[in-house]
């Protein structure tokens, strides 16, 4: 299986998560912004790397999927807290665009890792073969270096 330091999403996941958790607790102290929203963000924002995680050591192709798509779509979640915190000036401006900038980040790597994976299982399909999911995501993180 991949290491860390070779797998992009891999890390940058694990450091958004803790970038998170570090807003949210920085905002709960400042009491700045409302606590449901915070929670909120809080627990889809670190749901992105667990579900990546879970992804690497899918079952199947159609298994990884699944869960590199859960993920694209707890980072579209925390996307829209982002903004909510952002249009509630819980956030300011710089803290917005450096959290969103990492966030849109992750959202393209899994979109594309995503399209890829997809279009290996159709081609895979097609030709009654086997394939490594492994092969994906190392093609996939060099493409976004």
């Amino acid at each position: 299986m991949l290491q860390r330091k070779d797998n992009i999403i891999v890390s940058k996941s694990e450091a958004f998560a803790d970038r998170i958790t570090a807003m949210c607790n920085f905002l709960s102290q400042e009491r700045r912004g409302r606590k449901s929203i915070i929670d909120q963000i809080g627990r889809s924002g670190t749901s992105i790397g667990a579900n990546i995680a879970e992804g690497i050591y899918a079952q199947s192709p159609a298994d990884f999927i699944s869960k590199f798509s859960i993920a694209l779509k707890e980072a579209n979640e925390t996307r829209y807290w982002l903004e909510r915190l952002f249009e509630s000036n819980a956030l300011r401006q710089k803290e917005f665009e450096s959290m969103r900038n990492d966030n849109m980040e992750i959202i393209y790597i899994l979109t594309s890792i995503i399209k890829t994976m997809k279009k290996k299982q159709s081609e895979v399909e097609k030709n009654n073969k086997s394939e490594i999911i492994e092969f994906v995501l190392i093609d996939d993180c060099k493409e976004q270096l």
